[in-house]
């Protein structure tokens, strides 16, 4: 009998729980930042971290989650500051998974019509529809506020992208 294909829906290898995050944060000598995020814990680990939660411009603008469909986080850099930006990325069929920590996972499915985010916390499901924006469509609007590219990675793993990746995280600098 020949050996079945093995079917992998998500790969859940490096994964970012909220506390890895805030360490990247720390890593890199921030002391205070904006956040936009739909982990409800991520506020206290970045606190917890020594970083300060700030409503104003700041030196780092974390708009995770998806959020850059819904607002953009241009203005709430200060001069010289770096803007995180987690996005998915217009994939044509399937499911990824784009977080799971210690209480929640998140995927992201296409059908071939539309985008949905789902996330799953202590048996209890919601899903949201999403449109998600190509990387030239955050890289314009990049340019235009004069921020630069300085890196961008698949997810919190910082490895590099590839082109069929359905989910990036942008690193841009205003100049």
């Amino acid at each position: 009998m020949p050996a079945q294909a093995q079917c992998v829906l998500a790969s859940l290898v490096d994964m970012a729980d909220v506390s890895d995050i805030a360490e990247w944060c720390s890593q890199r000598g921030y002391q205070q930042a904006t956040l936009r995020t739909r982990r409800p814990n991520l506020c206290a680990a970045l606190r917890e971290a020594g970083i300060e939660i700030v409503d104003g411009p700041s030196s780092l603008v974390l708009w995770l989650d998806d959020e850059i469909c819904f607002s953009a986080p241009w203005t709430q850099s200060s001069s010289g500051g770096e803007v995180l930006i987690e996005a998915s990325l217009p994939m044509t069929r399937g499911v990824h998974a784009l977080a799971v920590e210690t209480d929640r996972a998140v995927i992201l499915s296409a059908d071939g019509n539309g985008y949905r985010r789902i996330e799953f916390t202590e048996g209890q499901m919601a899903a949201v529809d999403i449109k998600p924006l190509t990387t030239n469509t955050i890289d314009e609007s990049a340019r235009q506020a004069g921020f630069t590219l300085i890196d961008r990675w698949v997810d919190w793993s910082m490895d590099p992208p590839l082109h069929s990746d359905p989910c990036h995280l942008s690193l841009f600098r205003n100049v």
